[in-house]
């Protein structure tokens, strides 16, 4: 469990992500301005976005060859070709700047969380790293997280000491499911408490007290 003190929010979420894809289609000369292309460009980049291990490298594979171009076909029957853009939306994740929001990416936002905490329990939470969400289903941001959370550890905490790393023992989790992992907690937790009145709210308290029952609730 993390303490109330270490939560930290990135106001960054999927529909940066897609936004910036479109963005980014529109340097190429595709133009997904309309509401209703919104919704292909979601579609666009949960089948062909992914998390570069190593942005510098997948940007010389971009320039260099054609490995990264994959087609699309939009809704109209057109075929558009997706190639640095594959990596280049997720990386509003890593560098918030890219979308003008002023924050440290995900990467070093929880290296932050973790150094925050007592000394003690440090070493705990860098081997009980969870992944949730949807935005946590690109391909490759397991390992993306994890390798900038080592550089980081390397650089802040061993002063460029390489040979202290191999001590350093950092787990994270990415079970399959994490996609809906906040409802199936909630769900376990709603079947938990199912026999404890004093965790639900009842449609009479609803309706006489309104959103100020939860308050009271607490």
């Amino acid at each position: 469990m993390c303490p109330q003190n270490l939560i930290r929010r990135l106001d960054v979420a999927g529909r940066h992500v897609t936004r910036y894809l479109i963005k980014l289609l529109q340097l190429r000369g595709y133009n997904l301005n309309r509401s209703a292309d919104f919704e292909t460009a979601r579609q666009i980049k949960e089948k062909l976005c992914y998390v570069g291990y190593d942005p510098e490298v997948e940007q010389r594979l971009a320039t260099e060859t054609t490995v990264l171009v994959q087609p699309y076909k939009l809704p109209d029957g057109r075929i558009i070709k997706l190639g640095r853009e594959r990596f280049q939306a997720s990386e509003v994740l890593f560098n918030p700047n890219l979308v003008d929001v002023e924050s440290v990416g995900m990467s070093e936002m929880l290296f932050n969380c973790i150094n925050d905490a007592d000394i003690d329990l440090r070493s705990e939470f860098y081997k009980h790293i969870v992944l949730s969400g949807g935005t946590s289903m690109y391909p490759g941001l397991p390992s993306r997280l994890e390798r900038d959370m080592r550089n980081l550890y390397l650089e802040r905490t061993l002063k460029g000491n390489e040979s202290l790393l191999s001590k350093f023992k950092l787990r994270i989790e990415d079970p399959p499911r994490r996609k809906h992992m906040v409802y199936l907690g909630g769900s376990v937790l709603a079947d938990i408490m199912k026999d404890r009145d004093e965790f639900w709210v009842s449609r009479d308290e609803w309706n006489e007290h309104g959103g100020q029952i939860m308050v009271k609730k607490q």
